[in-house]
């Protein structure tokens, strides 16, 4: 069953960390992940993929490694995790 992400890249767009957001979605797609959107300038990521797993963090990471030269953190939640987490929120 298709499982909707967010990647969250740290520290990217700020400083001389910068990818154009048109760039960071080709190369989402370019490792299969569908439905791929990005939130404003944020270098943040909205995507689907098939299931699952820890996988999709390293193969992101190692991707923006190899084809953009950024050395990032990249955190990929699954919907599910993200609403636990924002339902966990003191400050809502």
């Amino acid at each position: 069953m298709p499982v909707r992400c967010v990647a969250l890249l740290r520290g990217v767009n700020v400083g001389s960390r910068r990818v154009a957001m048109a760039d960071l979605r080709t190369l989402a797609e370019g490792l299969g992940f569908t439905g791929v959107r990005t939130v404003l300038n944020s270098g943040n990521l909205v995507f689907t993929v098939p299931r699952a797993g820890a996988t999709h963090q390293a193969r992101l990471a190692h991707a923006l490694l190899q084809e953009l030269g950024i050395d990032t953190p990249v955190t990929v939640l699954t919907a599910r995790e993200l609403g636990a987490i924002l339902a966990e929120n003191p400050f809502g």
